[in-house]
């Protein structure tokens, strides 16, 4: 990483407090970026703050607080992030989750849908005019490698029925065709979008879960060899938020650092087009996605 380069850099990452998010404020603030660590819980956002601060070579990162499953709060932390970075270099689209039985949100929504999807859907719409304020945005999501092959809108958000890896792997596939699609429709400006896999790496991820589910992340963290440190599962997040390696790419899927080919599904159109149209009217459920205001002229409206 160009040190001098990055501190003229400003990225924005959720789930900042914990596990990859955290590796990856961690690092590029060390390197001189400033960074805004966007996190659901106050206490473990400060604490983690602080420690970022003290690693700091340039500017100390800042803090939205924000819960991820509430669609009013993704548009207040998308407010917050464009009053303190009108230029915005990079949105890391960290924060992920999953239940182990089904849960509505405050919007009715279906949780891990709603914080793995819709979340990084309507935070990256929102925040297209501050990345378009920079000389090449930058827009990753973290995905996974494991997804399914079909995308099932009968049962999106386990109306019919509800297991949780089922609802988080399909939650991945939904990060992937948003992302392709959203490259497509950025085609014509400097925004790339791009996203990737860490890869199994062990985090706090799954020690929310109960009952039997809780018996799945508890067994595969502990199989020798398979999960691997944070640092390497935020290698390939840094890698595509400031690599000059990069530059100009838009639209592919990432594993360590090399591009890799996707399942048939992430690209049909078709497919794309659809989930993009409940996705939008999902978040219009609480208010107008986005006034013709807050984007800029040269990008094209989220409208399919």
């Amino acid at each position: 990483m160009d040190r001098n380069d990055l501190k003229r850099k400003v990225v924005a990452i959720t789930g900042a407090s914990s596990g990859i998010g955290f590796e990856t404020a961690r690092t590029l603030a060390g390197a001189g970026a400033q960074v805004v660590m966007i996190c659901r819980d106050r206490e473990r956002g400060d604490r983690a703050r602080a420690e970022i601060a003290g690693l700091a070579s340039a500017s100390e990162p800042l803090l939205v607080v924000a819960d991820l499953a509430s669609l009013a709060d993704v548009r207040r932390a998308a407010d917050e992030v464009r009053s303190i970075a009108p230029r915005l270099d990079v949105l890391i689209n960290n924060a992920g989750g999953v239940t182990a039985a089904r849960e509505q949100t405050v919007d009715g929504l279906e949780r891990t849908f709603a914080v793995n999807h819709l979340a990084p859907f309507l935070l990256t719409h929102l925040l297209l005019a501050p990345l378009s304020a920079a000389p090449a945005g930058r827009v990753v999501t973290v995905a996974s490698e494991v997804y399914p092959s079909r995308l099932d809108f009968g049962n999106l958000q386990g109306e019919r029925s509800y297991q949780f890896l089922d609802a988080y792997t399909r939650s991945k596939l939904a990060n992937i065709l948003f992302t392709f699609e959203l490259a497509r429709r950025l085609a014509d400006t400097p925004i790339t979008a791009n996203c990737m896999s860490p890869g199994p790496t062990r985090t706090r991820f799954g020690d929310n879960l109960a009952g039997p589910a809780a018996l799945f992340p508890l067994v595969m963290k502990n199989i020798p060899f398979l999960f691997k440190d944070v640092s390497a599962g935020a290698s390939t997040v840094i890698y595509l938020a400031v690599s000059p390696s990069v530059a100009g790419i838009s639209g592919s899927f990432f594993m360590r650092n090399q591009v890799r080919a996707t399942k048939a599904v992430t690209r049909d159109l078709e497919v794309a087009a659809r989930l993009w149209r409940i996705s939008e009217e999902l978040c219009d459920g609480t208010a107008p996605l986005s006034s013709r205001a807050q984007r800029p002229a040269a990008l094209p409206a989220f409208a399919s």
